[in-house]
């Protein structure tokens, strides 16, 4: 019998940064310069935070930044907390970033990968993301990796994922929280 559990999914807030910080740092290791970037990146007008949370506590988030004139949102950041991984909640982060950036006005979305990721590049190819030209900018120079990106279109969602449609309609920037059932 599959146990129901109430993920919430909600724009991130000042008070969240040191949780997402150690979450960063248990999936990843301790990254000074990235710790400086994503404390950065929650100050600015160009960049929104979703995170997700069971039982009040951070388990995972998405850090999408956005051009100025908001029409290309790229992924800085996936994290989810290695024990939940393989349930749904990166998938669904993923569909949050895609909505939110369309409902800001964003033509396409997209996101450096480092090519030893293969559980993200798995995830944005399932989800119509693919490799394209683009320079990279986040992958540190000594690592390589791939561009990989995603058309947005108004009115349009991808329905292979049917994520709660009537939540769909919900702007990841006007609304507080959003809360999906996940099996």
């Amino acid at each position: 019998m599959n146990k129901i559990v109430h993920i919430q999914y909600q724009n991130a807030t000042t008070d969240d940064l040191a949780d997402l910080l150690l979450l960063e740092d248990l999936c990843f290791g301790k990254k000074k310069a990235y710790r400086k970037l994503l404390k950065r990146y929650f100050l600015s007008q160009i960049a929104h935070c979703i995170v997700a949370k069971l039982n009040d506590q951070p388990i995972g988030y998405v850090l999408t930044v956005f051009t100025p004139n908001m029409k290309t949102a790229t992924i800085n950041a996936l994290c989810v907390h290695p024990r939940l991984r393989m349930q749904g909640i990166g998938e669904s982060l993923l569909n949050w970033a895609e909505i939110e950036a369309l409902q800001s006005g964003a033509t396409q979305i997209g996101a450096e990968v480092q090519f030893d990721n293969d559980a993200m590049t798995h995830l944005l190819r399932q989800n119509g993301y693919d490799e394209c030209s683009d320079v990279l900018v986040m992958i540190p120079e000594h690592s390589d990796g791939t561009k990989m990106r995603k058309r947005l279109m108004n009115g349009v969602y991808d329905l292979r994922h049917p994520v709660a449609s009537e939540e769909i309609e919900l702007s990841a920037l006007n609304a507080d929280h959003f809360n999906i059932l996940s099996r």
